[in-house]
């Protein structure tokens, strides 16, 4: 009986959250103003809710829960269930539907979701930048994130899915293709006025950045992006002349090829899945036409589409599938040889995709568990060792737990800063 009232209890929870779905996409560009919900003007109770969340407890409490199963995905739905309900009166959240481009360029419609403040006055405007995904029903307009928090503190949080998630899901995902990833993010940015123009918001024009895992090199991207906007290298097809206010990036593989390096010297990949997305993903982006038999072995080979291309798997899910972190039971010899031409062109594509080296100019909080075994501290040390001598961009390597147990602290540390 106790068994099948908590699986009772844990449908309820997912049907909870899963509900978000249920709600349309707005069309961006052009604004749909018909699809719009209504916004109420005033938010009562909301400065009980950010008193707790300015505190300690709340966060210890989320650490330990998730700490106890080990970050499950069971305890994690668990976790923005128990958010949702504390949060949700205090904004109004829904998924968007906007124009952006594949990484050669091409049209493409994509998704995402907002999180808007009753208030009629944004502190500014949260670019979230989510971690590695693999199920689409993961993506941010599908799903509630941690980071919607944000929008307690008056801010506008605007999260993309990246190509190949929500209504883009059938396209390859470009995985560390930062540049796909940061202008689905900076065409996002660019509808907010027209939205904000409709419920009469007014706003700053700087921004924050935030994100972590691979959401935290997405956010050094974005970053990168409206800077070259700001300095005239990149084309902004006349939106805001945005600012960034400050950048928080937690935990990101902001140098892949070092990364790369690092996992086959030690034949271990700390998140096995991330081969079959890294090397279909960028494959994909510069139609390098990569064959699936020249880079893995079995069981990957003959599973790759069901468990990666269908998207109904998660990270740990596929991880449990391909049973090994052991790279040379994933890839083939060739692959792993970096004197051969595959592995030096998947090399190429990696070294192309690094940020270490770009002199950021604002200021930034990079955060990074020196016990991480997902994504190797190699790749902030490398980051901090190129970085500009500059007095606003901080490094927090601490001794924070693994590599999810470090994104607790890490939301906690922007949302109490912002």
């Amino acid at each position: 009986m106790k068994t099948t009232l908590k699986l009772l209890l844990w449908v309820v929870a997912l049907c909870s959250i899963s509900t978000l779905q249920a709600i349309d996409y707005v069309m961006l560009s052009p604004l749909d103003t018909a699809a719009l919900p209504t916004i109420p003007n005033k938010d009562y109770g909301g400065n009980v809710v950010r008193s707790t969340l300015d505190g300690d407890a709340i966060w210890q409490d989320t650490h330990k829960q998730l700490s106890r199963h080990n970050f499950s995905n069971k305890s994690v739905y668990k976790v923005m269930l128990k958010l949702y309900r504390f949060t949700h009166n205090h904004y109004v959240t829904f998924p968007v539907a906007y124009w952006s481009s594949t990484p050669q360029g091409d049209s493409l419609l994509v998704s995402g979701r907002v999180y808007l403040p009753k208030q009629r006055y944004l502190n500014g405007i949260v670019i979230a930048n989510h971690y590695t995904m693999t199920s689409n029903a993961e993506a941010p307009s599908n799903m509630l994130s941690m980071e919607s928090v944000f929008a307690m503190k008056g801010y506008a949080v605007i999260m993309p899915d990246y190509v190949g998630y929500g209504l883009s899901r059938d396209e390859i995902h470009p995985y560390l293709h930062w540049r796909s990833a940061a202008q689905t993010a900076v065409d996002l940015l660019n509808c907010m006025p027209n939205l904000f123009a409709h419920y009469g918001y007014s706003y700053p024009t700087d921004v924050v950045i935030a994100g972590y895992s691979q959401g935290g090199a997405v956010a050094l991207g974005v970053a990168r992006m409206l800077e070259e906007m700001q300095n005239g290298m990149a084309k902004s097809d006349g939106a805001i002349n945005w600012t960034i206010r400050k950048l928080y990036a937690g935990a990101g593989p902001y140098d892949p090829a070092a990364t790369y390096l690092y996992s086959v010297e030690r034949d271990t990949m700390g998140i096995p899945v991330a081969i079959p997305l890294i090397v279909m993903g960028l494959s994909d982006a510069y139609d390098m036409g990569f064959e699936l038999e020249d880079f893995f072995l079995e069981p990957l080979l003959s599973n790759y589409e069901d468990w990666v291309l269908s998207k109904e798997y998660t990270v740990s899910q596929i991880n449990q599938l391909m049973g090994s972190t052991v790279m040379t039971e994933l890839m083939t010899s060739e692959a792993l040889d970096l004197d051969h031409p595959l592995a030096e062109m998947l090399y190429e594509m990696l070294q192309w995709n690094s940020n270490v080296g770009y002199d950021l100019q604002c200021p930034a909080y990079f955060l990074h568990s020196v016990e991480d075994e997902v994504v190797p501290i190699i790749n902030s040390e490398n980051l901090m060792a190129n970085m500009p001598d500059d007095s606003r961009i901080s490094y927090d390597m601490g001794y924070y737990g693994s590599h999810m147990a470090a994104s607790v602290p890490f939301v906690k540390y922007v949302y109490q800063d912002l």
